[in-house]
């Protein structure tokens, strides 16, 4: 898919996704051969960052007696 045709969410996230795959690469010590790992595994960390967190302590024992 060309730039051109990239959804507004896509515009927005790639930068994001290019700065953490580069943050991976240098942190493994710039390796070659890696770069669709480093890729996918940005993808998966910032697809992460828009998923609520998982209720903790006092907030999933008063979920659980509600059920």
């Amino acid at each position: 898919m060309s730039e051109a045709q990239a959804t507004p969410e896509q515009n927005v996230l790639r930068p994001k996704i290019e700065l953490r795959a580069y943050e991976i690469w240098v942190h493994e010590g710039c390796p070659e051969g890696h770069d669709v790992e480093h890729w996918l595994r940005a993808e998966t960390e910032i697809a992460g960052e828009g998923a609520e967190p998982e209720a903790t302590g006092e907030a999933a024992a008063a979920a659980k007696k509600k059920k």
